[in-house]
């Protein structure tokens, strides 16, 4: 039986034994059979390998409702769009806070290449949002032009990363090859190796060598490098007429994400909602990340005209927000159950041992000069 391992291991041997770990993540992510992002089990949540914000409580939702309201406001119309709407819990969710402020999109666009989770989503939101449902529209790609706010809720974190290490001073691609003494008709071990080669891309090279010099590497320093990042942002911010875009991810500043003392990287697997750092097992089953280079964001765009508006933690943000009154508010016609896990929940969002630090939150404005309430109570900028 064929499977992603096969198609893989066979991908590497027509490559001269040796493919970039990009290549390897973007087959073992989006293939479009055998991904893990394709798989007909994938799911977020409880029943998944992992948990977003928008999947542990409403009030996510809320806290964005409520910083889109003065953009909708300055722009004097009020559009949507975000990038892999995942289950479909954030849109439903965010458009329930809007209408309760009489302040719903024209348009809640989604732009989901994956057709089996845009019926997922379809599914989701014509039950669960029915009132809202006409709203919404779905994409394969990003419209020529769009005015309003772009949301894109850890999306950044799973575009592929190439890998290195620090050798001698210089850097060596760390590429994904094969273990010839694994039998590829059993598989009954991991066919997959880490393979240390020359750099497989031009800039690779070059970005990793000012890494080194900035930075002071040291010998077997190891790390990663999205270049897919730029292209992605400036994409996304070139179709930006007029308005925001909110990014909510796992990242770092850029001297934060190469420190030193980060001698392995950001590379994190998820399976079955236990997390380890082995991403060559189990391809198409287990989810990848790699931190964001929130430099590298900035960096490209302002290249497409888009200014930083503010970058600060997820905890801050929500808190700017008001997401304790909301809490407070919603506690009081919950249950006792309820309201502990809710509790709980809010612990998870904002505590620095969990996604409060852990995930930053980065406005980019274009056309729009407007000072945002989330970024209030802590301004990070100085770390980028």
């Amino acid at each position: 039986m064929r499977t992603l391992t096969h198609y893989i291991y066979h991908t590497i041997q027509a490559e001269q034994g040796c493919i970039s770990f990009a290549q390897f993540m973007q087959l073992a992510l989006y293939h479009p059979k055998w991904g893990y992002y394709n798989s007909e089990n994938f799911t977020i949540g409880k029943q998944g390998d992992f948990t977003t914000a928008p999947e542990l409580t409403p009030l996510f939702a809320r806290c964005l409702a409520y910083q889109c309201l003065p953009i909708f406001n300055q722009l004097g119309h009020a559009n949507i769009l975000e990038f892999g709407a995942g289950t479909g819990r954030l849109a439903m969710d965010l458009l329930s806070a809007l209408a309760t402020y009489d302040a719903l999109p024209a348009h809640y666009y989604i732009v989901e290449p994956n057709l089996m989770l845009q019926q997922q989503q379809q599914t989701f939101l014509q039950i669960h949002c029915p009132a809202h449902y006409a709203r919404c529209q779905w994409l394969t790609q990003l419209p020529e032009q769009f005015s309003g706010v772009m949301l894109a809720n850890e999306v950044l974190d799973a575009l592929p990363v190439h890998c290195f290490q620090v050798q001698g001073r210089h850097l060596q691609e760390r590429g994904v090859g094969i273990d010839l003494k694994v039998n590829l008709s059993t598989l009954d071990q991991n066919p997959f190796l880490w393979q240390l080669c020359a750099p497989l891309h031009p800039q690779l090279a070059e970005e990793g060598a000012a890494l080194i010099e900035q930075y002071h590497l040291v010998e077997d320093y190891q790390s990663e490098i999205c270049l897919q990042l730029s292209s992605f942002i400036q994409t996304a911010a070139k179709a930006l007429t007029e308005g925001v875009m909110l990014l909510m991810d796992y990242g770092y500043g850029r001297a934060e994400y190469y420190h030193p003392q980060r001698q392995q990287g950001t590379l994190t697997c998820f399976h079955q909602h236990h997390y380890h750092h082995n991403p060559l097992l189990l391809p198409g089953q287990q989810d990848i990340t790699a931190h964001v280079d929130f430099t590298r964001v900035i960096e490209a765009a302002v290249l497409a005209d888009c200014t930083l508006i503010g970058y600060t933690s997820q905890a801050a943000f929500l808190l700017a927000c008001g997401l304790i009154d909301f809490a407070e508010e919603e506690i009081k016609s919950l249950t006792p159950v309820a309201a502990f896990q809710l509790q709980q929940a809010i612990k998870l969002l904002t505590w620095p041992t969990e996604m409060g630090e852990r995930v930053k939150v980065m406005a980019l404005g274009k056309n729009i000069d407007l000072p945002l309430i989330g970024f209030s109570k802590q301004d990070r900028r100085r770390e980028l």
